[in-house]
């Protein structure tokens, strides 16, 4: 008879922890103790990319690699021209073997121009995250955006727009602002110059690259807002 009731007493906790295992399959993790884990079905629904909001650790290493290799370009091109940088020497520096390196870019042209592209990618965003009403409320605001992103980004920056800066880059830079332009800033030009569209942006980009370079030789003593003003009022007196 004891025999009878240790045998009943195991089939009901080994029904207890089916029970158990089985309710996790389907419960949300939210809700779950902190030490219980969901049926390792879900583990492969996370990894197949099924389930959102799952950190890969592969990813945080890929970008925490390109991040040294791109701080170290930097790091030397404030010292010597491209051309003059080896991949052993930044590889060296980023504390990564040249293997490693090759792994993510092609050669030293490749990773400034990708650089570059993350940048501009910034740029668009900053750009057209302002309307065309916007604009027209506060000239101001826009270019209030474009210089607080130079100032975030004041290393790299320095060195595109500097004397030994890329030149494909500023043209990338100036045609971005061009689309803009043509889109939408023209509501802030009057109607008569608009014929004349390409020979008052040349000399609007002409002038708000001077004004940056200038900016950043001087050591940024203007914040983002002061220098906006400036540029503000130099539409209103030449182009409003």
């Amino acid at each position: 008879m004891k025999n009878n009731e240790e045998k009943r007493k195991k089939e009901n906790f080994n029904m207890a922890s089916t029970d158990a295992t089985t309710s996790n399959v389907h419960k949300d993790p939210k809700e779950m103790g902190p030490y219980e884990t969901p049926d390792s079905s879900e583990n492969e629904n996370a990894q197949d990319g099924s389930t959102a909001n799952v950190p890969d650790p592969l990813d945080r290493r890929v970008r925490k690699t390109r991040n040294a290799l791109k701080k170290s370009l930097i790091s030397l091109l404030q010292k010597k021209k491209i051309t003059d940088i080896s991949v052993k020497e930044l590889a060296d520096l980023a504390d990564v073997n040249r293997a490693t390196f090759y792994l993510h870019y092609k050669d030293i042209y490749d990773l400034l121009e990708q650089s570059e592209e993350d940048l501009l990618s910034r740029l668009y965003d900053t750009v057209n995250s302002y309307s065309m009403e916007d604009i027209r409320e506060n000239t101001h605001m826009i270019f209030t955006g474009i210089y607080q992103l130079c100032l975030d980004n004041a290393d790299i920056v320095r060195i595109l727009i500097g004397e030994n800066g890329d030149i494909k880059f500023l043209a990338k830079m100036k045609n971005l602002l061009k689309e803009k332009c043509l889109n939408d800033w023209s509501s802030i030009l009057k109607k008569q110059h608009l014929e004349h569209f390409d020979a008052y942006f040349a000399f609007l980009v002409g002038g708000c690259m001077s004004l940056l370079q200038y900016w950043f030789q001087d050591g940024r003593k203007e914040t983002p807002i002061e220098l906006a003003e400036i540029t503000a009022i130099f539409l209103d007196r030449n182009l409003g």
